[in-house]
This record gives C-alpha cells, structure tokens and sequence, in this order.
C-alpha cells in the first residue's frame, strides 16, 4: 500500500546479467549483489524480466541503451591489484566509480577514483568532479592527478590495476583511450572495464502493484484500502483509476467501475524521470506501470513529502 506517510519500499537487489565474452561471467560474479544470470535470447526481454541494473557483455554497443552496460577488456580478476576508476564528471563517472568500489570490495585490493587534468586551468573542474562524485561514494579514496595524455594516466596508478572508464565522450581522456590512442587499452596494468551509464528505468524500481475489479463497491474499497489513487484492473487489462475522494462521496453500494477516470499509466521501459512526470497527480499514491499490452505489470511508488 501507499501513502505519503509510509516510506517507500525499496525493489530487492537484482542480478546483474552477462552475454558469453572473455571476462564477462567473471566480472558479472564480482559486481552483482545476487547470482549472476547468463542471457541467451532476447537481451531485451531478460533485462525485462529480471529487472536487471546492469548488463556486461563483452563490448558496448550503441544500439543498446535500456541499461547500464559495462564491457571487460582483457580481464583477469587473478593478477589485479588495485582498482583505479578514471572519470572525468561526465554522465559515466558514477557508475565507474561505483564499479570501482564494488570490485575493490570482492577483490579484497585498493580501489581509487582518480581525475586528471591536464592545464592547471582544468584543476578546477576536476575537483568539482570528485566533490560530486564523494556524495555519491564516500568510501573510496579520490585522487587528483595531473597527465598531458591517457598514457601518461597510466604511468600514475597503481601497478597491477584494473582501470574502470566511461564510454567514448568529449572528455580528452576518453579521446585518448577510444580514438588513435585505443591501443592503451592493452597497456592497462590488469585490464580495463568500460562503462556506459543509462537513466534508471521504471521495471527497475516498480514494486507489485495493488489494484481493484471494476465491480468491486466504494464501501468496501474504503474499508480495505488506504491508497489516495487505485488502479481498476479487468482481467489483467488496467481499465481505469479511482481516488479514494471520488470513493469517499459516492453511494456505499455504487461500484467502482461508475466512478472510475480514464486510466493512467507509464510503460515499464520509461525512464524514472519521465514516469515522475506524473506523480503530482497521484497524490503519493503508486503509479500503475504496464507492458506494451496495457497489462498492469507492477507500480511505481512516489516518494512522499
């Protein structure tokens, strides 16, 4: 149930997802929080079904964007020593770091989240980035560093470690490493992790939805439920919502379906940014998610004031 009162429940961990590559089922196995799960298939519809935070595999590809997505090179969780994520304040840095944290965790080694710059004129920005990006993972040890290039990076961490960097982007060290200079993906002490950050979807926070039949009577909806906003579901079709308001001024006896509104939904793929949209006008109550089907598949819950 809902309510603006009652915190919001929190999804249970999901597991991370791997596609058969080198590197891939062990990197799987050290950053998700359950049993890693093999897809074979529809990549798509396993992220679906598993509610999946993040798929490796064992390159990123650029037609793939409904998850986070991380890719091994060269990596053998046997020789590495430390682990450095290399970020530079761009949409990836979170979850490098974050990767950074959870390998240095399993592996039981340092990890470190390093920013270069490479004028002192940069300095600043990359200490803003570490500023933000020690809210996020405060423990983890941060370093700033300066480097006229990739390799020169490289030269300055820790030997035996495995460096984790976000995609290609604008930044000079993602230049360096993805445009002429891609082969120093190869001089990386332990290997590399590539990571590519996607906005947090709706099948990946919603919970099991609460839901009515079109005939069920305002009395005893009143009587059971507590939701201000409930979905009206028929034969597994959401068909409606009803406000414990318009519940509240009708006939006891008056079934829901007389009073019910149009429904309102979000696609389970859509990101948690567009289905937010939505929540001022369900008074903190879940808003119903369903699949391409119009099936109510789950809801997502609203934070509360």
């Amino acid at each position: 149930m809902s309510d603006t009162n009652v915190p919001v429940p929190k999804p249970l961990p999901r597991p991370v997802l791997w596609t058969r590559g080198q590197g891939c089922h062990e990197l799987a196995e050290l950053v998700s929080q359950v049993e890693p799960v093999r897809v074979v298939g529809d990549v798509v519809e396993a992220c679906l079904r598993h509610r999946a935070p993040l798929l490796v595999s064992r390159r990123l590809s650029p037609s793939f964007d409904l998850i986070d997505n991380a890719a091994p090179s060269g990596f053998d969780p046997e020789v590495v020593k430390a682990v450095v994520a290399t970020v530079a304040g761009g949409p990836h840095s979170a979850l490098a770091a974050s990767v950074a944290k959870r390998l240095g965790d399993q592996l039981g080694v340092e990890a470190i989240v390093t920013c270069a710059f490479q004028e002192e004129g940069d300095k600043g920005r990359a200490v803003s980035a570490i500023e933000t990006l020690h809210v996020l993972e405060p423990d983890i040890e941060y370093r700033i560093v300066q480097a006229d290039d990739a390799q020169a990076l490289v030269a300055q961490i820790p030997e035996g470690a495995l460096i984790v960097l976000g995609a290609p982007g604008g930044g000079w060290l993602q230049r360096n490493y993805f445009g002429p200079g891609a082969k120093l993906l190869s001089e990386a002490p332990a290997g590399a992790v590539v990571v590519r950050h996607r906005p947090e979807r709706v099948f990946q926070a919603m919970i099991d939805p609460v839901f009515v039949g079109p005939l069920r009577e305002a009395v005893d909806i009143l009587r059971i439920h507590d939701e201000t906003v409930l979905a009206v579901v028929d034969r597994a079709q959401l068909i409606g919502i009803v406000r414990r308001a318009a519940l509240s001024i009708a006939d006891p006896g008056v079934p829901v379906e007389t009073i019910m509104e149009a429904p309102v939904s979000v696609p389970m793929t859509a990101s948690l940014d567009e289905a937010m949209v939505l929540a001022p006008g369900f008074s903190g109550a879940a808003i119903p998610v369903v699949d391409d089907d119009d099936r109510l598949v789950g809801a997502l819950p609203v934070p509360g004031d």
